[in-house]
């Protein structure tokens, strides 16, 4: 399935794709893979930022080579906010300007409330405030790239179909926590950091997209070998392949529809009901001012 994709990247195009060695998105493998394949020429420079040097490597290992092109890992536990603004640090010293920030890093799990050092939780570290913080501390190159008339454009990979009103006298879930909570709060955050990141930089585009059900070895791990053959079959009717989630992934890094504004797509990048999104301006003024308190660093920590 070849959707069409117009817009190559050119050689001057960066694309930082986030992904977390515990539980990355599904997609996030094929679609930085297909982001230079369908591309051609792979003429990208990207870099990929996570805990795994071993699955980074095997990514790149897989990728076209070309004089244009340039691949990089940097190392990080992201769910640590500091780590997050070391890291943008960094890359802001090596880089002029960004054009794509993908960010996919996630965390499943059945345990409870579960803090990192910062005090906040990791499911919701690596779900919300790890992936923003990296918008706030790389905006300068983003508006760089946009100076300069060139394609800007992040992404948050969660679920965007679905969500829950903000539980403003529970913010972080450090009140009262469950599973559900913590789904359903991760999803509103990013859905309402779409909306106000989109106010503030109109000329870019925001977008929150859901990949869906994905046939890879996550979603039968822990299944006795005795019932793999029928999940299997199940997922081979029921879930995506993971090279036509990539593509569906890739679809609004590329599209010009895409181009600027808040956009929450679902599993075939199509626009999620407007009354599926759960956003109010009071809402957003709550959250953001929470997530501030939440992420400021110190220089020194």
């Amino acid at each position: 399935m070849l959707l069409g994709l117009p817009t190559p990247f050119s050689p001057q195009h960066t694309v930082l794709l986030l992904c977390s060695s515990e539980a990355p998105q599904a997609s996030a493998k094929e679609q930085l893979k297909l982001s230079l394949v369908l591309q051609k020429a792979g003429n990208a420079h990207i870099l990929i930022c996570g805990r795994s040097r071993a699955n980074a490597e095997q990514i790149i290992a897989s990728l076209p080579q070309t004089p244009e092109s340039k691949y990089e890992f940097i190392e990080c536990d992201v769910s640590l906010m500091k780590n997050v603004a070391v890291v943008a640090s960094s890359i802001k010293s090596q880089l002029g300007s960004l054009n794509y920030l993908v960010m996919s890093q996630g965390l499943i799990t059945t345990q409870g409330f579960t803090p990192t050092a910062e005090g906040i939780d990791t499911k919701l570290a690596l779900h919300f405030y790890s992936r923003w913080k990296f918008v706030d501390e790389l905006m300068p190159l983003l508006e760089e790239a946009k100076t300069q008339g060139q394609e800007v454009r992040v992404m948050s990979v969660l679920d965007s179909t679905r969500g829950a009103q903000l539980q403003e006298d529970n913010l972080g879930l450090k009140r009262t926590y469950s599973l559900a909570a913590a789904a359903g709060q991760g999803i509103t955050y990013n859905n309402l950091m779409v909306e106000e990141y989109s106010r503030r930089y109109p000329q870019m585009s925001f977008t929150h997209i859901f990949p869906g059900l994905i046939n890879t070895p996550l979603v039968t791990r822990g299944t006795h070998r005795a019932f793999k053959p029928i999940v299997n079959g199940l997922l081979s009717v029921l879930a995506t392949s993971r090279q036509d989630c990539g593509e569906w992934m890739l679809y609004p890094l590329l599209n010009p529809a895409y181009r600027q504004g808040a956009f929450y797509l679902d599993n075939h990048a199509d626009p999620v009901p407007h009354q599926k999104i759960i956003t109010s301006e009071g809402a957003r003024k709550i959250l953001v001012d929470h997530f501030k308190n939440e992420t400021t660093t110190s220089p020194s920590a």
